[in-house]
């Protein structure tokens, strides 16, 4: 019989935080009960002998083991046999915190035809009530809660499974794969009906473990990341001009996503390992890239203002350095060189 809810669990060395992680999901209590998937992605410490543990003593737990081919890879094979009603992503070192689904079923049954999201914490003592209250946006809103970091991430979502049935995480990607599976998820909604929604509920339904160490894929160097991104930007451009996006949430995430391509240049000169000369000729080609110079034409007909358009725009490396480097470190050239750009336009620009 179908459960009402499936939990997919990549999961790779997580024998510190796999007991915390199953533990979340098998408290859930909601109508038509819960399932739960732990692909072990070639893990290779214990953390495959706890998954087959955990499957022994309940089942409502599968486990898949297949060779190590990363998070996408592990997702997609829980995909491959996951068949309840809604699918859940969750990181095997992250939690679902108590009466989350319960609260997420919840703001689905209430708003039905919308797309459910949810917030979450960082905090493992928050002790905010797991509600379903949930706030109904138009799918035109699609930028701003890009912008609110609602979006990007796959785990903060309740998908309908007969939707997830051909849809996959692109394996080709080490990064940023996960706003590519959501936007392909809010195509497929957008191709079933023009009047889908969002519903966004308050309460944070997700403990995620935030990494500030610089060991997982989102905090460590890419050497591809500069060619990357504006792939990932330019799909999500396309489908907030599908939802219509209003310009008031355009114009900031234009600003975002200079912002990311500039100090994606930047890194380049700080932490790429090749020699100080193809450092910056590989910084160099980034500013060059056909898609940030389209951007930068875009913001220019919007009248958009960020402090790294002109550094951008005149590709100017020691200048974007210098001001990436400023914010970096949170000292005051950065505010000051933002200022300075923005008296260049004679204030005829629109910032922040």
């Amino acid at each position: 019989m179908k459960s009402a809810v499936c939990v997919i669990v990549p999961v790779y060395k997580a024998v510190h935080t796999l007991d915390r992680c199953v533990e979340s999901v098998l408290c859930q209590e909601v109508p038509g009960g819960v399932s739960c998937i732990l692909v072990d992605d070639g893990s290779p410490d214990e953390s495959g002998a706890m998954c087959d543990a955990w499957a022994a003593r309940d089942p409502r737990i599968r486990v898949i083991h297949k060779e190590d081919g990363g998070v996408s890879s592990a997702r997609n094979a829980g995909l491959e046999i996951a068949d309840a009603r809604y699918i859940v992503f969750l990181d095997s070192d992250d939690a679902l915190r108590e009466g989350a689904l319960e609260a997420a079923l919840a703001a689905q049954q209430e708003h039905p035809g919308s797309f459910v999201i949810w917030h979450y914490t960082t905090d493992l003592l928050d002790d905010a009530p797991a509600e379903g209250d949930a706030a109904p946006r138009p799918a035109s809103s699609l930028a701003r809660l890009y912008l609110d970091c609602l979006i990007a991430m796959p785990w903060n979502k309740l998908y309908r499974g007969d939707l997830l049935r051909e849809l996959r995480f692109d394996e080709s990607y080490t990064l940023g794969e996960d706003l590519q599976f959501v936007l392909d998820y809010i195509a497929c909604l957008n191709r079933e009906s023009k009047n889908w929604s969002f519903a966004v509920v308050d309460a944070p339904l997700t403990w995620y473990n935030c990494d500030n160490t610089g060991t997982s894929l989102s905090t460590r160097y890419h050497d591809d990341y500069c060619d990357i991104w504006p792939r990932h930007f330019a799909k999500l451009n396309a489908a907030c001009d599908a939802v219509g996006a209003p310009q008031e949430d355009l114009l900031p995430l234009h600003r975002a996503e200079l912002t990311v391509l500039a100090e994606g240049a930047a890194d380049i000169l700080r932490r790429d390992p090749s020699p100080a000369g193809l450092r910056r000729d590989k910084a160099d080609k980034a500013l060059s890239g056909t898609w940030l110079r389209g951007l930068l034409k875009t913001m220019r007909r919007e009248k958009n203002y960020s402090a790294y358009y002109l550094p951008v725009w005149w590709r100017n490396l020691h200048l974007l350095y210098s001001m990436a480097e400023a914010r970096r470190l949170n000292k005051p050239l950065y505010g000051k060189m933002d200022w300075l750009g923005y008296y260049l336009f004679l204030g005829r620009r629109r910032r922040e």
